[in-house]
């Protein structure tokens, strides 16, 4: 035995001969594996070793005879009594003229061994050289490579496994991680999918480290491997639900924008085309026709359904567009959206044609009803350079046009409506600054009882100046107001000074103030506290409820029926006179005019005429008859001339409103006027016989 073996070394030591023999014992023998050293001498090493680690161990000798590591591995001895015996070798070459020998130290690893702890736990131990060559893996790298039951070894190149990966996105993507690692093209933790050799596809993280194998210093990498396929999926899943709408599996509105602005920065890059060949890119905004109506008659799961159907048949419609790519999502209850990078404008009306036949199609294989639909498109243009949300909105607003004029169509958006658009959004940077700086004027125009001649009152009308103090047209900022969700705040800066006022005529009038309504928006009238925000004002000011008119635009009555009835209600027992603003022009029924709390209705100037026998004269005639047998005011609305005046008059109107006797005027004017307690005269005209108010026609106690 070598003279520097330990003898009463607290390890294991062996000397070993180049054929493995045990030439040399040192140590405590007997704690290892309870044997007396003499009967060591001459038997084979490998007998001492556990049956399941002897191949790995002697691959491992093998390969340090022939210098192409160092050693140090892990393994079990077995002892006489039957039990193993965990330890770490650490080995040392002694060259001899007769061969190379070896001296091996065992110490005892306390508790269980490494690899049996990696293998409990399911992490996988992978140790390879710079070539590829696997030295040393344990029982769970197996598993994961799907080798249940056989130990790894060979070259990882000639392993039964496949690596799944994008080769778009790395040119190495389908290389094993160790080897990409070796290659310096891998990250020291990867994740990636291998389909192992039982064709089980598994999700497995890679952490490595470079290590010294070789006396020469060469690096081989060991990694450790862990399966996490479960975690994966599950991270997948809450992706999924996170960029995907449950209903119908299309894109979410966040995820849609994103992955279409990828698509826009792709299209807008010339470079990435070859000459000649640059792509389009677009946004349609497609919405189903009259939803609401299928929610409301099929009910919300037959709703549902269909729209389940709309995206399968839209996506099946894909196969037939010969695009680069296309984004489909969806970002509301009934609207979807398609973004599209394709060579012809062409492909942009198939997909449209496609939305409108998938919603057809749909409609009729579940609700066995015709259903139709409207589509916007808007095309980017490199010298405008638009977003995603900026061609949505444009997509937006063209299908908002589709709709109000007549459903069933697809509309572009143009140059002529961007410039619509451009002067929009000034106008509503010109409001927003009016609303913060308190500068939203009003103009009254008076109400007058036509048989005297008297001012009866007044509706308070919205005006806004522009940067050059002109006033903006009511027509164009008032849309914009709506677009832009300030109507309410609108409301509140007319409806205030409006009372304040009021409460100050209160001493200057003392046969009774004069009626000014104010005309709130939707959103002013679903207020939760409507009511309360009216009543704190009138009680601010002074001002008695019979003063003050509350005016409800015709077109929203539907809308706040339900959400405003507590509060008109609270109105009506308060004593606040309410209106229904340019009735005939929308959509109220008699039904909705007859259960709300009303007592005045403004007839809309749409139908004042002077043929007696058109349909327009009877509409108005029936709707005079109707406010009168309800026992409401009538206002006509709009007169503009003699002859108009005669034919509401003759109808038995109660009172007028419009340019034959009044414009809109400053409210100073207003009072003015009202102070002066005399007929107001027809503009432009003779004052015309008026009669004495004992002559008046309707109902006496007004």
């Amino acid at each position: 035995m070598p003279s520097d073996v330990i003898l009463n070394s607290p390890d294991f030591v062996v000397c070993v001969d180049p054929e493995f023999r045990i030439e040399g014992v040192g140590g405590d023998s007997e704690a290892f594996l309870g044997v007396a050293a003499e009967e060591l001498l001459g038997r084979q090493a490998i007998e001492l070793i556990h049956v399941e680690d002897r191949d790995r161990v002697m691959g491992n000798m093998i390969r340090y005879a022939e210098g192409k590591e160092s050693y140090r591995p892990e393994l079990r001895l077995l002892h006489s009594s039957g039990h193993a015996v965990v330890v770490e070798v650490v080995g040392r070459r002694l060259r001899r003229p007769d061969g190379v020998h070896f001296l091996l130290v065992a110490r005892r690893q306390l508790g269980l061994g490494v690899r049996q702890v990696a293998d409990d736990i399911g992490i996988g131990i992978l140790r390879c050289d710079p070539l590829g060559e696997i030295h040393e893996s344990n029982a769970a790298a197996s598993v994961q490579h799907g080798y249940e039951g056989e130990e790894l070894s060979g070259r990882i190149q000639d392993l039964s496994v496949q690596v799944s990966g994008d080769s778009k996105d790395c040119p190495d993507a389908q290389l094993h991680p160790a080897l990409r690692y070796l290659n310096g093209a891998g990250t020291a933790s990867q994740v990636v999918t291998i389909i192992g050799r039982d064709g089980v596809s598994r999700v497995i993280s890679f952490d490595a480290r470079r290590v010294r194998y070789r006396e020469d210093g060469t690096p081989g990498v060991i990694m450790l491997l862990r399966n996490v396929t479960e975690r994966y999926e599950m991270q997948q899943e809450l992706y999924r639900r996170s960029t995907r709408d449950d209903l119908t599996g299309l894109l979410k509105r966040s995820a849609f924008l994103e992955a279409a602005e990828d698509l826009l920065a792709a299209t807008a890059r010339p470079g990435d085309f070859p000459v000649g060949e640059q792509k389009l890119f677009g946004v349609l905004f497609c919405d189903i026709d009259r939803f609401k109506s299928i929610n409301e008659r099929h009910g919300h799961g037959e709703a549902d359904r269909f729209l389940g159907q709309v995206s399968e048949q839209l996506e099946a419609s894909l196969h037939t567009v010969e695009s680069s790519v296309v984004y489909l999502g969806r970002i509301g209850g009934d609207e979807f959206a398609i973004a599209i990078q394709c060579a012809s404008r062409d492909e942009f009306e198939q997909l449209a044609d496609g939305f409108r036949a998938a919603v057809q199609r749909s409609a009729l294989e579940t609700l066995h009803v015709l259903v139709t639909a409207s589509v916007g498109v808007s095309f980017y243009d490199p010298n405008v350079g638009q977003t995603v949300e900026e061609l949505l909105d444009e997509a937006g607003a063209v299908l908002r046009l589709a709709k109000r004029t007549g459903r069933d169509r697809v509309l572009h958006f143009d140059s002529g409506m961007r410039a619509v658009r451009s002067e929009q959004s000034r106008l509503e940077g010109v409001l927003r600054s009016a609303l913060a700086d308190g500068r939203i004027e009003y103009a009254l125009q008076p109400v007058v009882d036509p048989y005297t001649g008297m001012i009866s009152g007044a509706e308070a009308l919205a005006r806004l100046r522009d940067d050059d103090a002109t006033l903006v047209p009511a027509a164009a900022w008032i849309e914009v107001a709506v677009a832009a969700g300030l109507s309410s705040a609108v409301d509140a800066a007319v409806l205030e000074p409006v009372l304040a006022l009021l409460g100050s005529l209160v001493e200057r009038c003392p046969g009774g103030l004069p009626v000014i309504g104010v005309n709130l928006s939707d959103t002013s009238l679903a207020r939760p506290d409507l009511a309360d925000w009216i009543f704190s004002l009138l009680e601010r000011y002074q001002v008695p409820p019979e003063a003050f008119l509350v005016e409800v635009p015709e077109l929203v009555l539907p809308v706040i029926r339900e959400r405003s009835a507590e509060a008109l209600n609270r109105f009506r027992d308060k004593g606040l006179w309410l209106a229904v603003d340019d009735f005939g022009s929308g959509y109220a029924s008699f039904n909705e005019v007859r259960d709300l709390p009303l007592n005045t209705l403004k007839i809309d100037r749409s139908f004042l005429t002077e043929q007696r026998d058109s349909a327009d004269y009877i509409i108005l005639r029936t709707a005079l008859e109707m406010t009168h047998a309800l026992g409401c005011r009538s206002v006509a609305e709009g007169v503009e001339t003699q002859a108009e005046l005669d034919v509401v008059m003759e109808l038995k109107v109660d009172y007028v409103q419009g340019y034959f006797f009044a414009r809109p005027m400053p409210p100073q004017d207003f009072v003015t006027l009202l102070l002066s307690a005399k007929p107001v005269a027809p503009q432009g005209s003779a004052v015309r016989q008026i009669t004495t108010p004992g002559q008046r026609v309707g109902s006496e106690d007004e």
